[in-house]
């Protein structure tokens, strides 16, 4: 259980208001890519991402050595790391970087359907740029927002989440806590990444649970279009299946008023 404090309601797909906060797809590639190439295919998305901000790297380096004395210096190192564009309204991103593409969903998320289209897009795009690289690795992340209504001096986690810290009856009542899972789908041979903890929420008089799934392939990446769709609609079913087992049917009842519409 945790101690109520002010703070959001969510949205996950399956749901007429799902509570991802964010939905991302990413790929990762075996070898690094050229200034160049991320300039190039930053140039490309500016038609449907027309906002820009560079990707930057900032070291800060201090000598230390006994040599220095008093006139210890500083220097300090700015590298381009890639390039994140994004859509006027800031929910639409695409992430350009030396060894990853990655495209982001910020609430409110429409569909799979539609951001899964806007990924195709986006890759077709890449591909035609940068010609045949080796995929390393392939992944989808969903962080959900699950906000619970306070209606008490505590909020029982456990009845609306079925993932939560087992602890001591000695440290009850918990008033924070988080919890880290990694799981393996032989069936979809893909590594499921679970987080789950407390966290700030936006909304007066609830208490906000972070629930976020990454699932990805690293082993085996697929290497052409139709595999790497396949993949990604996989990934999506499993990620779907891990967030039901995850909510309890409380959590259906009170926060997603039991509406589902199988997106």
């Amino acid at each position: 259980m945790v101690r109520a404090v002010n703070t959001p309601v969510a949205r996950s797909e399956g749901y007429k208001y799902p509570p991802v906060t964010e939905a991302v797809i990413g790929i990762n590639f075996a070898d690094d890519l050229s200034k160049a190439l991320l300039k190039s295919v930053s140039d490309k998305l500016a038609k449907n991402y027309p906002v820009h901000q560079p990707l930057q790297n900032i070291s800060v380096k201090l000598d230390l050595s006994p040599r220095a004395g008093k006139d210890r210096n500083t220097f300090t190192e700015i590298a381009e790391e890639g390039h994140r564009r994004s859509s006027q309204d800031m929910t639409e991103l695409a992430l350009a970087m030396p060894n990853s593409f990655v495209v982001s969903q910020l609430a409110p998320y429409p569909s799979w359907d539609i951001f899964s289209k806007r990924f195709m897009r986006d890759w077709t795009l890449l591909k035609k740029t940068l010609g045949y690289r080796e995929i390393k690795r392939i992944g989808v992340r969903y962080i959900n927002r699950i906000d619970i209504p306070v209606t008490g001096p505590l909020v029982h986690h456990e009845h609306f989440l079925n993932v939560f810290p087992q602890i001591p009856d000695m440290l009850n009542p918990l008033i924070a806590g988080a919890v880290q899972t990694i799981s393996y789908f032989e069936d979809i041979k893909c590594k499921l990444t679970l987080n789950s903890g407390v966290v700030e929420s936006p909304i007066l008089n609830h208490i906000s649970f972070l629930l976020d799934l990454d699932v990805g392939r690293e082993s085996d990446a697929p290497q052409n279009d139709k595999d790497i769709f396949e993949i990604l609609e996989a990934m999506r079913l499993k990620k779907n299946q891990v967030f039901e087992a995850c909510i309890s049917q409380r959590a259906r009842d009170e926060i997603f008023n039991g509406d589902r519409n199988g997106k």
